[in-house]
């Protein structure tokens, strides 16, 4: 075909079904709101109204995780791909901020007390500190051999404590970059944790049945030694010991803290505990496991705590015998329910996978209630209002609402699309979803308790019933306008995998595991003064094997079965003759389809070939390796091009030209196995549905556009995503950095950095090239490019394309720019600098470059640097450079130090006449740290006042001091 007949591009235009992905997490947004990740879609439900009220999507990649800033209108969201994303709530208008630091799915985020930072986990074990103001990353501490699972800040965000599947858990400091304690007492994956009473408890959850209890004592950063007291049993004293020297050596630098192993609590759920969430007034916390069932403890104050002991303390002494050994006080101590103790569960309908608490908590005397919202893995959400009584420590739970009509419980396994083309029926599990193809909505559900296990579905002509198959042989007729079963036959002894309507429509044919294919004819019946459509069987087909799958050729003339034998039967529909077998698949044949023109046939197997048959003599005409999985649909698009879909376990879907022999186009958004395709009979919209078990769950919609594609661009765009992905895949060396210190830079190496260095190379390029034609010719016109970025000059050029990268990839892009450019990039700011043209960006591109100390009159600004500091040490060319950063970005700095000092104090003056003339007091919060700001407020508004026009020499004076 090529230019002479095109390729039209085909979209992705919306996604239905899933709730929540399986391995997705929620947000309690408010008290009747939840933000739940379903695949890269973050959608927004009002739990009271059921209905989806907003949405994201921002990117290609599955959602990992989920986080909203406390006290901030800030919600981030962490991507398969490493990449993070955060979002203004407050300003929905506003492009979000990505971050990339990780080379693997982002596991957990957390948010500062006060907003201005975040820390991501990833499954690299590696952790990244955010700046939220810069745009840009700190640094990331190595120092996890697993996923990390979870991190939590805490001591005024100095510190952060993290958990990993490595079973450690270890303490961090933020001023130092490093580790400074590590807690080596579980023996199992930690999967999540939680702090109480003002960060001196933390609880562990484990892979054990129990979770573990610590107690933290935190210093003020005097030398201490570690106390070690083990209440482990004495075989297990051995390996303590052993480990007391590894221990030692790990905890040489902690000055803050010791930590106490108080005991064990156990825990109901089966499995391992996957989530713990504490309410936000600190008083009850909630344990997932891997079951139906979440435990619900208490955490008791430190006054309750007290209270719980003497209680114990008595109830031992009078348990105790008189010849018995004196009850002491330290041995009850010892008791860990003291601390935290199970008090009820959590029972829902399916196995929970995460679950969020509402921050607002309702008193009614004694009894608090709390709301939740709790993710299931059979793809919906529950609304759960817990009561707990606090004298009797009773719980009661009750779901006060779900999201159920919004998907399939269970793997979609069959599409259908109607003759008009406005409904769309998906068969999955016990039930049948009717959606509109025009919204994506759900506008009916079919389900009746006769009816398991639904493979196949087929609109009968005229759009008012639906055919079901099931696994154990059963059909359904479901009557559209009622919503009701209206008739079951057992039609076979085994699956019945296809139902498909005869070309004529007077009938249809189903096709079994029981080796055999029946054909089915439509009568009208009457049941009392209503009508309704019924099926009579009318002749079988018996196989040679069980069969997979079935098609009609478009002019009614062939029936093609796939077989388990890695066959397919051709049949005269007529006389059910066999006329030729095709035969070359090496594996089952699990799918095939006719083309409209009734020539061609495709199958697709499960040794991951397409192949092309030729219906005259049963001839293979090409075959593809067409997927990297079993292949599980084929289907013809409708009219004369001879093109064809392919649908695989790759979660790929791929449209060939079963004439030219070529890949036309892919498409591979869906996360998992893709079971099914089913399209328009007018060739407009494709819809697919892919699902594996318990993965992916979404219905997708994907619409015929008039763009073209080009083969050539197509490959030759896939061979540069190829080399940009080896790109990023290669570790690229820092110089000057240990390969096993555990800080190290923040970003990581992205496809938006690579080009970022190739535009800034570009850049200095032409630069270059521009001073040598200026030279030459006093006329010469400035690239094009420098016109563009509207630069004054070919400094201010190299400085504009610098400022063009992301704020965040921006040190990862610096590492990526070669030593030869390094003295353009440092002249060019040192200019710009002087001028006080972006000097926030040039000092922190000065910082990140090299290595100096730079002198301004009032105050010594020291950068430290890494990366080229060797190479620049070595050489004497670069002297003078520096004497040229060091007199032009000294002036530069020194203008805006004056030009900040003089407008500070402006400020200052006209805040103080506001506050006299209106008599309030302005920007309160902002003085609430000072030490008597009154006195402060007083002396300073004393002397602006004396001093009158010379305000601004004293203020600047005054900012230099306090500076």
């Amino acid at each position: 075909m090529g230019l002479t007949k095109d390729y039209l591009k085909y979209e992705h235009a919306g996604s239905c079904g899933c709730v929540g992905s399986t391995n997705g997490q929620l947000v309690a947004i408010d008290g009747q709101t939840v933000a739940v990740s379903a695949n890269e879609y973050l959608n927004f439900y009002n739990m009271r109204t059921t209905e989806k009220v907003n949405e994201i999507i921002e990117s290609t990649k599955p959602i990992t995780c989920v986080r909203q800033c406390e006290n901030k209108p800030l919600l981030a969201i962490g991507y398969a791909d490493g990449s993070v994303k955060l979002f203004n709530r407050e300003n929905e208008d506003s492009e979000p901020v990505m971050f990339s630091g990780h080379k693997k799915a982002v596991n957990c985020i957390e948010f500062s007390s006060d907003g201005l930072l975040f820390a991501t986990g990833g499954k690299d074990g590696v952790i990244v500190l955010w700046d939220i103001l810069a745009e840009r990353g700190m640094f990331r501490l190595h120092g996890h051999k697993e996923s990390v699972t979870q991190m939590k800040f805490v001591r005024g965000d100095r510190f952060i404590i993290s958990t990993s599947k490595d079973s450690l858990i270890k303490f961090w400091s933020i001023a130092s970059q490093s580790c400074f304690y590590t807690v080596m007492d579980s023996r199992n994956e930690i999967y999540s944790m939680s702090l109480h009473r003002d960060e001196s408890v933390l609880v562990a959850a484990t892979s054990e049945l129990e979770l573990l209890v610590f107690e933290l004592n935190w210093k003020n950063g005097a030398i201490f030694e570690q106390e070690v007291k083990s209440e482990e049993p004495s075989a297990k004293k051995a390996t303590e010991e052993d480990m007391k020297e590894e221990d030692a050596l790990a905890n040489m630098a902690n000055r803050y803290i010791t930590t106490k192993f108080r005991g064990r609590v156990i825990r109901q759920s089966k499995g391992r505990a996957l989530q713990l969430v504490s309410t936000h007034d600190d008083r009850f916390l909630v344990c997932v496991g891997a079951d139906k069932v979440a435990d619900v403890y208490r955490v008791f104050s430190e006054d309750e705590s007290a209270k719980r002991l003497t209680k114990k303390l008595k109830s031992a002494k009078r348990k105790a015998t008189s010849d018995s050994s004196a009850v002491s006080e330290d041995d009850v101590a010892k008791d860990v329910t003291i601390l935290v103790t199970r008090i009820g569960e959590m029972v829902l309908p399916h196995k929970i996978k995460w679950i969020d608490v509402v921050k607002s908590v309702k008193n009614d005397g004694p009894t608090s209630i709390y709301k939740w919202y709790a993710l299931l893995t059979d793809n919906t959400v529950h609304w759960v209002k817990m009561s707990i009584e606090t004298t009797s420590n009773a719980v009661e739970c009750d779901s006060v609402g779900n999201l159920d009509k919004l998907g399939h419980r269970e793997d979609v396994r069959a599409l259908c699309v109607s003759s008009s083309s406005s409904l769309l029926a998906s068969g999955g599990g016990n039930e049948v979803i009717v959606w509109s193809t025009h919204s994506l909505r759900s506008s009916l559900t079919l389900t009746d308790n006769d009816i398991k296990e639904i493979v196949a579905v087929n609109f009968v002509p005229g759009d008012n019933y639906i055919l079901t198959g099931g696994k154990n042989g059963e059909i359904g007729v479901f009557e559209l306008s009622s919503a009701e079963l209206v008739e079951t036959r057992k039609a076979h002894t085994g699956a019945i995998w296809t139902i498909q309507n005869t070309p004529d429509n007077e009938g249809f044919m189903t096709a079994s595991a029981d080796k055999t294919v029946r054909f089915w004819g439509f009568l009208l019946v009457t049941e009392g003064s209503r009508k309704r459509i019924s099926i009579r069987e009318q002749k079988v087909l018996e196989l040679p094997d069980e069969a997979l799958a079935a098609s009609f050729s478009p002019d009614g003339k062939f029936l093609v079965v796939a077989l388990l034998n890695n066959t397919c039967s051709v049949y005269f529909v007529d006389t059910l003759k066999f006329f030729v077998s095709l035969y070359g698949h090496s594996l089952p044949v699990t799918c095939v389809d006719i083309a409209p023109t009734s020539k061609l046939c495709v199958t697709g197997s499960v040794d991951k070939s397409v192949k092309v048959w030729g219906l005259d003599f049963g001839d293979c005409h090409k075959s593809f390796h067409a997927h990297d999985d079993a292949v599980t649909s084929v289907l013809f698009c409708p009219g004369e091009e001879q093109l064809f879909w392919s649908a695989g376990k790759d979660g790929k879907i791929k449209q060939w030209d079963a004439v030219k022999f070529i890949l036309v186009q892919s498409l591979d958004r869906h996360s998992s196995d893709i079971r099914c395709l089913a399209q328009f009979t007018n060739g407009s919209v494709m819809v697919s549905n892919g699902f594996s078990a318990s993965h992916d769950k979404s219905i997708r919609c994907w619409e015929k556009t008039d763009e073209m594609v080009i083969v050539e661009e197509r490959e030759e765009l896939e061979r540069e995503e190829e080399y940009e992905k080896k790109l990023i895949d290669e570790d690229d060396v820092v110089a000057g950095e240990n390969a096993d210190n555990e800080a190290g830079v923040a970003s990581s190496k992205t496809s938006s950095s690579v080009v970022s260095a190739e535009n800034i190379i570009q850049a200095i390029d032409i630069a270059r090239n521009e001073k040598v034609q200026r030279e030459e010719d006093p006329n010469h016109e400035p690239h094009p490019l420098i016109g563009a970025y509207n630069s004054r000059s070919l400094d201010h050029f190299i400085v504009d394309v610098i400022a063009k990268c992301r704020a965040s990839d921006l040190d990862r892009t610096l590492l990526l720019v070669p030593l030869s450019y390094l003295t353009d990039i440092l002249l060019a700011i040192a200019s710009c600098t002087q001028q006080q043209y972006k000097a926030e960006l040039c000092t922190h591109v000065a910082v990140y470059l090299t290595r100096f100390v730079l002198f301004v009159r009032l105050r010594s600004l020291r950068y430290f640097f890494r990366v080229h500091l060797s190479h620049i040490i070595a050489s004497s060319d670069y002297v003078p450079i520096f004497e040229q950063m060091k007199t032009k970005m000294s002036e530069g700095v020194e203008k805006l130090r004056e030009v900040t000092g003089t407008n500070l104090a402006a400020l200052r003056l006209f805040a103080t006449e506001m506050e006299d003339r209106e008599q309030i007091k302005m920007f309160a919060q902002i003085e609430l740290g000072a030490e008597n700001p009154k006195k402060k407020r007083k002396g300073r508004k004393a002397v602006l006042k004396t001093l009158g026009k010379k305000f601004a020499v004293e203020s600047d004076k005054t900012t230099q001091e306090e500076s």
